[in-house]
């Protein structure tokens, strides 16, 4: 871990990964690259409570389950202050639909790419589940996250979270974005788990990954 210290930079960079480190972040992730703050497991309880102004994370919550990307939205949450605030970006699922796949296609060469391409999209590059605005909109807030707005690539109302995706290839289809990109901020009221969303979300998901069918 370096000399400097997360008290003095108030702003955490989730899954930076070895080319996407940032000077003025503290950097975490799950292994053990050259140059990141610190190695963590951001499923598990965070070290902090009622510090961070920012946590940021590009394309990092299709590579959680969904469990763990609950989890990792509580710890989040209660890691920020006050009036912190949240901003990830995740892959559309919308997009995702709207350009992988023609079902009405008579072009069957063109058929088998597109549907290559669809399971690519869903479980290639170790994605684990894909966010629809929706799912994204209803799971934050549940939570109890406030003022959740989403915003086109490298825009944001607040200056401090402007430019900074690094991610290339951001399009729109069919009025859909290629990556929801979102904002959320910690409220007056605590970030926890949501029984009624666990409950949907194991009767209708995780109950079936875990019996394999």
């Amino acid at each position: 871990m370096k000399s400097r210290c997360i008290e003095n930079l108030r702003r955490l960079q989730v899954g930076c990964g070895p080319k996407h480190i940032r000077s003025a972040w503290w950097n975490v992730d799950i292994r053990e690259f050259a140059g990141i703050d610190q190695v963590m497991d951001v499923t598990m309880p965070w070290p902090w409570a009622d510090l961070l102004d920012y946590v940021y994370g590009e394309h990092f919550l299709e590579h959680l389950d969904l469990n763990g990307a609950i989890r990792f939205l509580v710890e989040a949450g209660t890691s920020l202050r006050r009036g912190g605030r949240l901003r990830l970006s995740t892959p559309s699922l919308e997009w995702v639909m709207a350009t992988h796949f023609d079902p009405l296609s008579t072009d069957a060469a063109k058929q088998l790419r597109q549907t290559i391409g669809i399971n690519r999209a869903f479980y290639g590059w170790g994605h684990r589940f894909l966010y629809s605005h929706a799912f994204l909109n209803h799971t934050l807030t549940s939570l109890g996250y406030e003022d959740v707005k989403f915003h086109s690539y490298g825009e944001s109302h607040d200056l401090e979270l402007v430019g900074l995706e690094m991610h290339g290839g951001y399009s729109v289809a069919l009025g859909f974005p290629s990556v929801w990109i979102v904002e959320a901020t910690r409220g007056g009221k605590p970030i926890a788990e949501d029984l009624a969303l666990s409950e949907m979300v194991d009767r209708e998901f995780l109950a079936q990954v875990r019996s394999g069918h």
